[in-house]
Formats: C-alpha cells, structure tokens, sequence
C-alpha cells in the first residue's frame, strides 16, 4: 500500500495532536536548542493506523521528511536554514529486528533495528549541514546544504540584481554563522549469547547524530533504530560492490542485562511453579552439564554464581559488588575446560577467553586507529567489558603473564578498568562474575606438598575469588569404574540421538538405551533456565537476623582458630558469606536471607579453606593466601634472618644456614624455601660461589 504526502502528513498531525506529543512539542520550543527531538513511540503509530505503521518501515526517509515538517508547522519560531527538529522512532517490533548476520540487500533504505554491544565509538564531532557562502563581488548571502563527506560550494551567485550570476566568481564561506551537528560513529558486534557453533560476531557501523550522539559508550548494550544505507567503497577504481551502513534513528539502551529474554505470563507461571519444589536445588545441579560426571560441589558453587548475589550502592556513593568469583584448580582431564565452556553457553551473556591466548588488551581493552577520517586512537572494548552484567569464563590462568594477570586484579573487585594507553584515560565498566580455572604448578597435585604451595598464581588475585575449588584425579577403583560407566554412556546416548530417526540395529533396543541413559538430560531446559536466572535477577533479598547470626558465628569462630598469632580469615571471605546466600535466596525466588541460604554458604566457605588454607591440625590461615605467606613461614623467615644476623657477617652456604637452623626445628626443605623467599624479596643476595649475605 502507498501513501500520498497529504495523507502522511495526516497520519503525522493526528498523532502529534495528542496530549503525550503537545506537551512534548511545547517544552522542545520553550527549551530549543537544548532539547530538539520528539520521541515517538512505534506502539503509538500503531495504534493510529496499522497500515501506516507497516509502511514507515518500508520508506521511512519520505515518512521521517514529512513527520519534520508537520512538527515544523507546530513550531513556527525555528525558521533558520539547518535548524530543525528531529522526529525520533523508538521502541521498533520485534519484525523489525533484524541480526547483524541476516542484514540484505533487501533491508536497504528500510527502518530496522539492530542489537549488540558497543565494541567501538569515536569522538563526538561537529558536521556542516548548511553552509553559508557570500559572493567575493556583491556580498550576496547564499545556503548550500551539505550532504555526504564533501564540502559542496556554489555553482553561481544567486542575486538577480547584479552581474555575478553571468560570469565566474568567488565565494567565501562564513563557517562561523553555518549550521552545524554533532556526529558520531559508533561500531556494534553481535551479542555473545546469541553466537553459537564458535562463529565470529559480525560487526556494523551506525552514524549517530544531533543530540544522541556522545550517549553511547564501548561496553554498553544497545539497539539502534535506523535506516540502512549503502555507500561506496573508496578505492580508486568503482566498484559495484558497496558497503553497508546505519544512519541512525534512535537508540535503545538495555536497562537490565536479561532483557533480550522474553519472559512471557506463562512462563512467569512455570517459573514460580518450579520455585516452590523442594528439590529445586539438586534439579538445577542436575541441569549444569549433566554429561559430566560427579563435581556435585562445584556444581553446587557455579550454580549459586549463575544467580549471583545483589549489587548495593550505599549512601556515600561506595558500590558493594554481587557478583561471585570462583576458581577451579584441578589436575589436567577433570573436565575444567569443559564446564567454563558450558557455562558460557548457558549463562545468559557469557564470554569463553583462555589465558593463553588473551593478552591484558583483549581482556580489558585495546587501543586500535580509528578510521573516521583523522586517525585518532579509540578503544575497543574486551572481552570483560563486552561480559558486563553476564559471566566471563577464563580458563588457563595460570598459563597468563603477569602483566596480563594483573590487569584482572580491579576487574574483580572494583568491578570496572581504568585505560591509560595512547592519550586515551578512560574507565570501563565490567560488572561480570568470573569463573577461572588452572593447573597446579606441577601439572598434577603433589598429596605431599600444601595444596596452596602448588597454586601458580600471585596472592592478591587468589584471595579475590569468593570460592576455590580443588579437583584431584587420584585412582579409585570404586570411582573409576562410576566415571568410565558415565562416559561410556554419554558416548552411547551421542550415538544413538545422532541415529536416523525409526532405525533399528540388530541386537540393541535404542529406545531402552535412550530410556537408560535419560539422567544425561537435563531436568530444567538451558532455556527454562536462563529464564528462571533472568527472573530471579528481579528479586533482591534481604539478610534475616538468623542468617547474620549464623554467618558472624562462622566467621567468629574461625577467626578464633588463628590463636591470636595466624589470621584465618578476613572480611573478604564475610562479604563472600553474604553474596553466596543472597545467590542462594535468590535461587528461591525468596525476599530474604533464611538461615537455611546462610548454612549453605557457610557450609561451601568453610570446604575451601579447609582445603587450601587448612594446617592440617583443623585450623586456618588466610594468609596463605591473601599474602602467599603463611604465619608459619613468617615464623621460618625471622629464624633465617635472626641467624643471619647473628653469624651472617662474612656470608653463609645455605648448608650452614640450614645447620643453624636445624638447632631451631627447620628441615632443610623449609630452609631452602624461606632462603628462597627473603633472596627474592632483596633481603638476602647472593654470591656467584653461592655465598648469602645480607642486602
């Protein structure tokens, strides 16, 4: 169906006539140039006239000109060449919603909208609309507007009184008295969660104009409504293959990470329905990557991480983080690589990054050339803050160098990355929960040696991660044999799903094998799931006196193991206690802490630091990890000092050290270690004859 212009323009001034548009109309007069653009909602258009609504989509320039000048008519006191109103569409349907990778030939010159995440913006710039010229002979004012990259002039005067438009002449442009908007070009990429198969995400460049430009930042979560146009590859020779671009429209900002899930009033009835089953705790342990075998524990923590606790901003401004930090350490084939990459599968916008492969720039951000025209530098956003309110998954930590190690260390708690690279000081929000996994520093556990000594990571970003989980492969018939029986029955159950459907093979009853094997499908769809986490993200509870109770209890009490000489735990694992039973809570769908989610986190803290900060006499030191030394091998350390001081003037073998401090209880191992340590903190040096002396 077409529409003549009379027609458009009546469709336009009805709709503007209305309560919601006069107001707005009228604060755009009092306020111009402050505020200069009308929001229309697509649903109002809708319900004015349906066929109209289908056909904006379809020739949106002619519709967008002549809703500027219905608006125009409205505001009789902004009559100047370039000055005008914009006419702003938001809130597209979902037809007109349209991926990056599925954008045609077809989409040309139609309204569409596309989502993504920032990856890209440049600066914000000033372009020319309407340029003003004055003929060098009789002074005579001339309006050019400008469209495209180029500066247009004049072709002729345009006073009819003089000479000038009978012969060439001179123009001089007064730029200062032109009209001028602000423009801005912005680089969107597919959002992870709906990447699947390891494809690479497709990008798009959009033009923002006027007065949404300078909105948008790398890392946010946007749909930009818009008119896509073609333009010319600029190479020397004309090509007939074009490039794609978005003029856009208006921008959408995702107010909640999970709004791209569709949560519709039956599945809201599902959700609270699965709420209140008293098993729903296992059966969500069930649904995290059933085809991997036992791991109920860690399951149990990445499950409570999936629901994450809640982020509080107090009175002075402070932000307390919710998210949960976890890491796996486990001997090679425990299936750790997997589990991160099912989870970034599963959690609703998940990032899969190994340490070996990510530099500090591709996790936080890199500096890249921009291609706008002057060849400033930008910044792309990483794969943190393209994580931003979802779940990074890192794997190979400990495979990472250093400097690329450290640049985690305030994406975790500060929960944000400050940039300083190529001019550029900017600071980054990466609101993400993040599961990390590593190998010991032997490749395997050493059942001898403390597990903490066998973790190849630096202290402070250890004593970051809420929760540290240890997997160890060691023999056991019993186990083996569940494990391999597992296995087998994924690899059977594959064969069978990857079968022609109705075939049937001598000997084996495929249907009892699928029957069989059924505990390998998950009770809870990764769909029903993502849908119950985007709904329980709504809730926020509240700790109850009993929970505190229970928590400060914990911590209390193992406080007091230390004896007044070790710390065994800090405030850092408190606040891990409370976002662990707000995650359990929340699993619940409930208002508040019950002692029942605080058990839960209590029970889950008090497993890690028994494993990794445990003495082996059923007490704690934290300092193992929140400093890499123990209370213990500080002890060692003033030995190795006191005997260095008192015999240590011509310098010592490490046999004579570990002599003297043989007499005080050391074995040579912990000598060796404690010689080792103050040597790489510059207490001792030591000679090319191996001789120690003080520093």
């Amino acid at each position: 169906m077409t529409y003549e212009d009379s027609e458009i323009a009546k469709v336009w001034s009805t709709i503007l006539s209305t309560d919601k548009y006069r107001l707005m109309i009228g604060d755009i007069a009092d306020n111009y140039p402050m505020k200069k653009s009308v929001k229309v909602d697509y649903d109002d258009i809708n319900v004015q006239d349906v066929a109209f609504a289908a056909y904006l989509l379809e020739a949106p320039d002619r519709c967008m000109e002549i809703a500027k000048k219905a608006v125009m008519d409205l505001v009789p006191n902004i009559d100047r060449p370039g000055q005008s109103i914009n006419v702003r569409v938001f809130n597209l349907p979902r037809d007109a919603k349209v991926e990056i990778r599925n954008l045609r030939a077809d989409h040309l010159g139609k309204l569409v909208a596309v989502e993504g995440l920032v990856r890209k913006v440049t600066t914000v710039k000033p372009r020319l609309t309407y340029a003003l010229f004055r003929c060098a002979r009789c002074n005579s004012e001339i309006w050019v507007e400008q469209t495209g990259m180029f500066l247009k002039e004049p072709l002729m005067c345009n006073n009819p009184d003089g000479s000038c438009n009978k012969q060439a002449t001179r123009f001089i442009e007064d730029l200062q008295a032109s009209s001028w908007i602000d423009t801005q070009k912005v680089e969107i990429q597919e959002r992870p969660e709906g990447l699947r198969g390891g494809s690479q995400p497709e990008r798009l460049t959009g033009y923002v104009e006027d007065d949404i430009a300078g909105l948008v930042t790398a890392g946010n979560s946007v749909t930009l409504n818009g008119i896509l146009r073609s333009a010319e590859k600029s190479e020397r020779d004309k090509s007939t293959v074009f490039d794609i671009y978005l003029d856009v429209v208006s921008v959408d900002f995702e107010q909640h990470e999970y709004d791209e899930i569709l949560i519709t009033e039956e599945d809201e009835r599902e959700i609270i329905a699965m709420s209140k089953d008293p098993n729903l705790y296992q059966n969500i342990i069930k649904s995290i990557a059933p085809s991997i075998f036992g791991m109920d524990e860690q399951k149990k923590a990445i499950a409570l991480q999936l629901f994450g606790g809640c982020h509080k901003t107090m009175d002075d401004g402070t932000n307390l983080r919710g998210d949960i930090h976890i890491l796996l350490i486990g001997d090679p084939g425990v299936a750790k690589s997997q589990i991160l990459r099912y989870m970034s599968y599963l959690a609703p916008r998940g990032i899969y990054a190994s340490g070996k492969s990510a530099s500090a720039a591709g996790l936080t951000a890199a500096a890249v050339r921009d291609d706008f025209g002057d060849g400033r530098w930008t910044l792309e956003a990483g794969a943190l803050v393209l994580a931003d309110k979802g779940l990074a998954c890192i794997d190979e930590l400990d495979k990472m160098t250093d400097q690329d190690r450290s640049s985690l260390h305030e994406a975790m708690e500060a929960q944000r990355i400050s940039v300083a690279k190529a001019g550029i000081n900017a600071t980054l929000q990466c609101r993400c929960s993040m599961l990390a996994a590593a190998n010991p520093k032997y490749g395997r556990f050493d059942e001898d040696t403390s597990i903490y000594d066998q973790i190849e990571l630096p202290a402070p970003l250890v004593s970051r991660f809420d929760l540290i989980e240890i997997l160890t492969d060691k023999p056991n018939k019993k186990h083996d044999e569940q494990l391999s029986s597992h296995i087998l029955k994924t690899q059977m159950r594959g064969e069978a799903r990857m079968a022609p459907e109705g075939k049937e093979v001598e000997g084996l009853d495929i249907e009892k094998l699928m029957d069989d094997t059924s505990f390998l499908k998950p009770v809870y769809s990764i769909e029903k799931l993502r849908k119950y986490v985007a709904y329980s993200k709504r809730i926020v509870p509240i700790l109850t006196p009993e929970a505190m109770k229970i928590m400060q209890d914990s911590y209390v009490g193992i406080r007091g193991l230390g004896g007044g000489k070790s710390v065994p735990i800090t405030a850092r694992q408190l606040e891990g206690y409370v976002r662990l039973s707000e995650a359990s809570a929340r699993m619940r769908l409930s208002d508040k802490v019950t002692d029942q989610d605080a058990n839960n986190a209590a029970e889950l803290i008090e497993g890690y630091l028994n494993k990794i900060a445990g003495n082996g006499d059923g007490t704690y030191d934290i300092d193992k990890i929140s400093s890499g030394i123990s209370s213990k091998d500080r002890n060692k350390l003033d030995i190795i000092r006191s005997i260095m001081n008192e015999f240590g003037d011509t310098g010592l073998k490490l046999e004579e050290i570990a002599q003297h401090a043989s007499n005080q209880g050391l074995s040579d191992s912990e000598v060796e270690r404690a010689v080792k340590t103050l040597h790489d903190g510059g207490e001792l040096f030591k000679s090319p004859s191996g001789i120690y002396k003080r520093a």
